[in-house]
């Protein structure tokens, strides 16, 4: 392939915007001007206005900027080969000039061409185009299908700078290097790099009303199939053929993707296959031909085995063997020239008597035509012609009646003619079906969904499924299906239908698990794949081959695993899937493991559940630190309490990420009054969407998992007072002690392993959780008390973060107790003992080294995590014990697999924990921006302001400003707004208020070196890290996710020319009518003046004569710095002076997302904000 796809990939979609443009600016000229220079070309100025009227401009303007880009780009792969001489886009060695314009201009033209003496004399711009119309027209004789011949619009819109450096035909010919023309296959990759955008768009179309239209689909589902997967496609099919037809044929020297037959087992092939010219060859989504083109490789060395000549190959090949489908005409243009060229390739006169490629791109045909082609019953296929755009190669044709379609002369014999064409290929029976189809879930159009559904009822969830079925049908018995698919057709339950006919009719010759990453262009876990080889004919009981090389990580490694025949499963009986339940097709599972499906399932001793749906998650869900707290209660063990409780939000498990025993409660859902409002509110259509509220369970005692989830499998305990969504399902326990045993069972690696089998995807739905194979002898005393305390630390670990609404302070507080308590023990004492003790803690007079806490903080949780780690692999050990595994699993666990820790504070690195210090200090920072918001308080544990309009004098903390009687370390700040500057201009603002906070809490012997220690963590001063780092951190996924509780007002105003010299940080459960108001009186008015008397004092400076030259322009530098920064906050305070007379208030229970917005332009934009 070419050496530089990141080239080739920006080289397309620039050159297409620019072809775009050029055209569109050349339409809008011939459409509206009437020069000297377009008169001649009425004919083809009204066949371009027509195809407007009926398509629209775009569309117009698309089809002929890529009809541009494909036949230059032909021609260029051609001049690289020496297929044209002269060259057409080329220069020769040395010349700047295309070589066949530098030939004209010297008198030298191809007589084929046409081009006239005096037409030679014209400027060499014009002589150009009209060299380059002339090679197209000529080409068409031989290649019909690319070069038809141009005389209509097509030709006018032809941009006019061809030869500049900066041409599209420039483009295309630096573009497309030498290096990338020594393989046919760059045209493909051209073309999906081409249109990326129109791929983007349709993705975007999917999920809208009626679907996708026939060029959409195409383009969405455009994907190059990696050329070694062709290679195995095509060796295992058309190769394994041959070589039962020929079995002491060298051919399989070079194949080496090839897999021999079984020793033992007989292969059979096609009773009319006897010599290679019997052979047909079908790819029914061609695509760019790319698995065409390594078949004709192969049908080029069995002609030369069968002892043809040279000379005649290519065109017996293209008459009797290779066929290609698709519903793209661009695909068709692609793989035929792909096959011509290939054809010109193995010989070098083949041009001067091509043959036509026996391939179509499937054309819509109107109902009157389809009825003058016979008398077709009302459920006749035939009338799915007029849809066979978007049916494409699914659409099956009764042979019989294929051969009763009649074809006249007259006004429909052309579209009769092409009419019967189509239903020859559908029709027909092919020995080798090969290809990679469409993936199409979502975006069906309603005549390809509705046809899918009727036929295909087994498939009809994703047409690669859908594909599976019908290239078994254009198969003959004994003959070769192979593909390459998304893996989820092997153990998703929507196919059990699929794969139950698959595996009691069909035999798997041969199967390539690929999982994620098999093609480059796809990141992520979603696209898992495998290719696979079927045979025609009832199972042997010899089995099949597989390999497993899902470990790959990317499509290099999975090809070397292959050749290197790693991880393979040999003589696999297909019967043996049927032990399992669903029948996935668990091909690794030994005959040991399969005994464990002999036990009871979970849900005879658990009810498995999937969660609500609120049918609209932003009015309804909200994270928990934005609301009124208030009105939430998490401690509900009913739905009568949580009525009686008179509150609005209530905890709801929604999944998250892979954590295990405790945690990921960040979510809580508006269930007021029994959820009144969900079970009443309608949509645009008249109805309720909220279901599944599963009265009978919430609240209740559960473990729960992420319905979707990217990695291992992981269950948490919820022992009361929680909802649950539909991605985050649970299972209730007949007996609430069970829960504990479940839980440990299902974070099991014996169940990771059940799963990787039974379902290896990203989806763990509550049936099929429900039918894990269960044992009673996990539920002992010993494996319930590890599992509780795995919960307790794990807890401890989720409460340890602001993140948790169980959060009372930071805990390297916990760590620097003086008092005698052994530091160790203080997570067994209960809340009061703990709070007490916290409150008691003194600063030392020698003070607090910060590092040294930090030290104590590190041993304290490596020696919670190395706890964990050896409570799962004990669980583990168990399980194994009690399920007879032994030589099947091992109980390790690797460390980037124990839950803790997870907001950044660890990495695991080399089978080591690598601390991240700044991390540590990070949320050091933030608690204390918390403490003087009021939102905590280092003199009493929890939340302190968490709603609205409270009573500052009876928070029994101290605040400033206000006589409550209460005594404190620190002083909450008495209206949540506090500056926070690249300079100190407040004596109160956010650097100021921490540094003296770490005064205070750590002692003022070691103050400076604990500011040089934050420093160094920060990477950064502290002002510095306030002013530029907090807010990103602040709404970081590990903190806040985007729904910040401390807004930065910010005289950049969303500007990114402006320097947002002035900032201020606002508490969101403080915000009030008047805040604005305050922000501009209190900070934003003082802090201009400084800056003003700042600016007359540089001003004044500079006009000195008494100092230096250097001082002077360092003083009027200043100056103007200081005048742009003025400019900038009278900018601000213009809008905060509006705004503030509109005394803007906030709901909480609105959340961020609504609230947020209403102080734009003030408040920094946060990005993402408006998803859900």
């Amino acid at each position: 392939m070419a050496t530089n796809i990141s080239a080739l990939k920006t080289f397309a979609q620039q050159t297409r915007l620019k072809l775009l443009s050029l055209i569109k600016t050349k339409l809008e000229f011939i459409l509206t001007q009437d020069t000297a220079e377009l008169r001649g070309y009425e004919t083809q100025i009204a066949n371009l206005k027509t195809q407007i009227e009926a398509k629209g401009k775009d569309i117009v303007v698309e089809e002929v900027a890529y009809t541009w880009f494909n036949r230059v780009m032909a021609l260029r792969y051609m001049d690289a080969n020496d297929y044209s001489t002269p060259k057409v886009v080329t220069p020769a060695m040395g010349q700047m000039r295309p070589e066949i314009l530098q030939e004209a201009m010297s008198g030298s033209v191809d007589e084929n061409l046409r081009i006239s003496p005096e037409e030679l004399n014209l400027p060499e711009a014009k002589l150009y185009r009209k060299l380059l119309v002339a090679t197209c027209n000529h080409l068409g004789s031989s290649m019909p299908f690319l070069f038809e011949h141009i005389s209509d619009y097509t030709e006018l819109l032809l941009p006019e700078d061809l030869l500049s450096e900066q041409s599209f035909v420039s483009d295309i010919r630096k573009g497309m290097t030498d290096e990338d023309c020594q393989n046919v296959e760059i045209m493909g990759w051209l073309y999906q790099f081409y249109i990326t955008d129109r791929k983007a768009d349709a993705e975007v179309k999917k999920t809208k009303k009626g679907g996708l239209k026939s060029d959409e689909q195409a383009a969405a589902t455009q994907l190059f199939t990696p050329h070694w997967v062709v290679r195995y496609m095509v060796e295992n099919s058309l190769g394994r053929t041959w070589m039962t037809l020929h079995p002491d044929s060298r051919l399989k020297e070079e194949m080496p993707y090839y897999i021999p037959t079984p020793e033992g087992q007989t292969d059979t092939i096609p009773e009319d296959i006897h010599s290679v010219s019997d052979i047909k060859f079908i790819d029914p989504c061609m695509g760019s031909g790319h698995v065409l083109v390594y078949a004709f490789n192969l049908f080029c060395k069995m002609y030369e085995e069968e002892g043809y000549q040279t000379r005649e190959i290519p065109s017996l090949i293209l008459t009797n063997n290779i066929y290609g489908v698709d519903i793209d005409p661009r695909c068709k243009q692609l793989a035929a020239f792909a096959l011509t060229m290939k054809a010109r390739a193995y010989h070098s006169r083949y041009l001067r008597r091509a043959v036509m490629p026996n391939m179509i791109a499937l054309e819509a045909i109107e109902h009157d035509v389809i009825a003058s082609t016979g008398a077709w019953s009302s459920k006749s296929t035939m009338w799915q012609f007029e849809n066979v755009d978007t049916i494409g190669s699914l659409l099956q044709i009764d042979p019989k009646e294929c051969a009763q379609i009649k074809v006249e002369r007259g006004l429909f014999g052309t579209r009769q003619q092409l009419l019967k064409t189509q239903a020859e290929y559908l029709s027909q029976k092919y020995h080798c079906v090969v290809t990679n189809p469409p993936y199409l879930g979502k975006g069906a159009c309603d005549e390809l969904r509705g046809y899918i559904q009727e036929k295909y009822p087994n498939s009809k969830l994703d047409t690669m499924a859908t594909f599976m079925e019908r290239c078994i049908d254009f198969c003959l018995i004994n003959g070769k299906v192979s593909m390459i698919n998304m893996q989820s057709w092997m153990f998703l339950s929507s196919y059990e239908n699929l794969r139950y006919e698959l595996l009691k009719k069909y035999h798997i010759d041969s199967l390539l698990h690929l999982g994620p990453h098999a093609f480059d262009e796809i990141g992520g876990e979603v696209v898992q794949c495998a290719t696979f080889v079927i045979s025609n004919h009832r199972p042997l009981l010899n089995g099949g081959i597989y390999y497993r090389l899902v470990e790959g990580k990317n499509c290099s490694e999975k090809e070397i695993g292959f050749l290197n025949r790693e991880n393979g499963f040999y003589g696999i009986s297909q019967s043996n899937f049927e032990k399992i339940p669903g029948s996935p097709i668990g091909y690794w599972a030994s005959e040991s493991f399969l005994s464990v499906f002999k036990n009871k399932p979970l849900s005879d001793f658990a009810i498995p559940r999937a969660g609500m749906i609120t049918g609209n998650n932003n009015k309804f869900i909200r994270l928990w630190h934005e609301i009124n707290h208030l009105r939430m209660s998490n401690s509900c063990k009913s739905i009568e309490e949580s009525v009686l409780s008179k509150c609005k939000w209530f905890p709801y498990q929604k999944g998250g990420s892979f954590r295990r025993w405790y945690g990921n409660y960040e979510y809580v859902v508006n269930f007021e009054n029994n959820g009144w409002l969900l079970r009443n509110t309608k949509d645009s259509k008249g109805k309720v969407p909220a279901h599944a509220f599963n009265e009978e369970y919430i609240f209740k005692t559960n473990v729960n998992w992420s319905a979707i989830a990217s990695g291992a499998f992981s269950t948490r305990i919820t022992l009361s007072g929680a909802l649950f969504d539909a991605g985050g399902s649970a299972a209730f326990p007949y007996k609430v002690e069970d829960v504990f045993a479940i839980s440990a069972f299902l974070n099991s690696k014996l169940v990771n392993y059940i799963l990787g089998i039974i379902n290896p995807t990203v989806n763990f739905q509550a049936w099929q959780i429900g039918g894990l194979p269960l044992k009673n002898d996990i539920f002992n005393e010993q494996i319930s008390v590890i599992t509780k305390n795995n919960r307790y630390i794990s807890k401890l670990d989720w409460d340890a973060h602001e993140t948790s609404w169980d959060f009372k302070w930071n805990p390297l507080l916990e760590r620097m107790n003086d008092c005698g308590q052994n530091v160790a023990d203080l997570d067994m004492l209960d809340e009061e003992d703990r709070a007490e003790i916290l409150a008691s803690i003194h600063v030392p007079t020698n003070g607090h080294l910060l590092t040294d806490v930090v030290e104590a903080y590190k041993h304290h949780w490596e020696k919670k995590f190395k706890q964990l780690h050896a409570n799962e692999e004990e669980l583990n050990r168990q399980f194994i014990e009690i399920y007879g595994l032994q030589d099947e699993l091992t109980p390790d666990v690797p460390l980037d697999e124990v839950t803790i820790l997870q907001k950044g504070e660890i990495s695991i690195e080399d089978g080591e924990i690598v601390w991240h210090e700044d991390v540590v200090i990070k949320q050091l920072i933030s608690y204390l921006v918390g403490c003087f918001m009021g939102r905590y308080s280092i003199d009493k544990p929890g939340l302190i302001i968490a709603s609205q309009n409270q009573d500052l004098s009876v928070l029994g903390v101290k605040v400033e400003g206000i006589e409550n009687g209460a005594s404190g370390r620190i002083e909450i700040d008495d209206d949540g707004v506090v500056p926070i500057l690249a300079g100190e201009y407040f004596p109160d603002d956010m650097t100021v208020r921490i540094e003296q906070a770490i005064k205070l809490i750590f002692g003022e012997d070691d103050f400076q070196a604990n500011l040089r220690y934050i420093d160094e963590k920060l990477g950064k001063p502290l002002r510095e890290y306030l002013f530029k780092d907090f807010l990103n951190d602040h709404i970081d996924g590990k903190m806040y996710q985007k729904r910040p509780i401390y807004w930065m007002f910010s005289s950049k105003m969303g500007d990114k020319r402006k320097k947002g010299y002035f900032k201020a940080l606002v508490y969101m459960h403080r915000m009030e009518s008047d805040t604005l108001s305050k922000l501009h009186a209190d900070y934003v008015v003082p802090y201009i003046d400084k800056i003003e008397q700042q600016h007359i004092e540089a001003e004044d400076l500079s006009l000195r004569d008494d100092i230096s030259q250097a001082a002077r322009n360092k003083a009027r530098k200043s100056a103007e710095e200081y005048a742009d920064q003025i400019r900038e906050l009278k900018d601000f305070e213009q809008v905060l002076v509006q705004m503030a007379s509109q005394r803007l208030s906030i709901d909480l229970d609105d959340g961020v997302r609504v609230n947020y917005p209403k102080f734009y332009p003030l408040v920094e934009p946060i990005k993402g904000l408006d998803k859900e």
